[in-house]
């Protein structure tokens, strides 16, 4: 059994930033200080936006450069060409479906395991996702308000002992590509150091990925590796923790996978509906 710490009583993650501001008409300094914030708490929230998808992914070049992912999508008649651009994917139900197009998004994971091939890109990279709500479900399966939970994985590793600490930074896992994504037949495997070193803000943190990775020399043992992965992450989710942001309608919310684990909370689609518009960037 691994030791832990005890708890740390509030979270850093979900400070709201900007208040009163429209992200299409930031200053420089203002941009300056929403990527600060975002570095410092790991996940963080503008509220009362007017977006479309082409103005998300304005901002989103404005501020954070132009290295985005998902470049390819390809432009549904069926659904309000405000919701779509080339990189902008409309998420949820946006047409009436019972299967919601995010469920596979309902288990713990960090996308990072999804970037694609790219020279000189590493998978310590600054993955960067920004979520906009469009329509907000009333509730969630549980009849608790819509919601996204976060893990914040540098606390996670700062309240494990030393000697666990220590343990884990000699181990790195194998990373597959997620099997819903889109570039999974063409990402190769890729291998993260279970413990990493922010490249802003230089803190410690872990990096769990999805419930497919394996340890490295673990591969021809798969029983024992995803017993290992499954206990360190039933330590994580014990030692560290959890953010829940209410969505609220307009609600933009930004959060860093070097710092952060993520999963949506089911909801009803048959009753309600939920349209989100999401971008991934590497900040460069």
């Amino acid at each position: 059994m691994i030791q832990q710490k005890q708890l740390q009583n509030k979270s850093r993650l979900g400070v709201e930033v900007l208040q009163g501001c429209n992200l299409i008409n930031l200053t420089e300094q203002q941009r300056c200080k929403l990527k600060k914030s975002l570095w410092e708490h790991g996940v963080i929230v503008v509220k009362q936006q007017h977006l479309t998808a082409s103005k998300l992914e304005e901002f989103a070049r404005n501020t954070f450069g132009n290295l985005m992912f998902s470049g390819s999508n390809t432009i549904d008649p069926d659904i309000s060409q405000d919701l779509q651009s080339q990189h902008v994917f409309a998420i949820g139900n946006p047409k009436g479906e019972t299967e919601p197009l995010e469920k596979f998004a309902w288990k713990w994971h960090q996308d990072k395991d999804g970037l694609p091939r790219t020279e000189g890109l590493d998978m310590n990279a600054l993955y960067v996702v920004m979520l906009y709500a469009v329509e907000v479900p009333k509730e969630d399966i549980y009849g608790q308000p819509h919601t996204t939970q976060f893990i914040d994985l540098i606390e996670a590793y700062n309240n494990l002992e030393l000697q666990q600490q220590q343990q884990l930074e000699k181990i790195s896992l194998r990373h597959k590509a997620p099997g819903f994504s889109r570039e999974a037949i063409d990402v190769p495997t890729k291998i993260h150091p279970i413990v990493s070193t922010h490249k802003v803000t230089g803190r410690k943190g872990l990096y769990l990925g999805i419930d497919t990775a394996i340890p490295v020399g673990m591969e021809h043992k798969p029983e024992e590796a995803k017993c290992f992965v499954q206990s360190l992450f039933q330590t994580t989710l014990a030692c560290t923790s959890i953010y829940s942001h209410v969505w609220e309608k307009g609600d933009v919310i930004f959060w860093d996978n070097s710092q952060v684990m993520h999963r949506g909370i089911a909801y009803d689609a048959t009753k309600y509906k939920r349209i989100a518009l999401r971008l991934g960037i590497v900040e460069q």
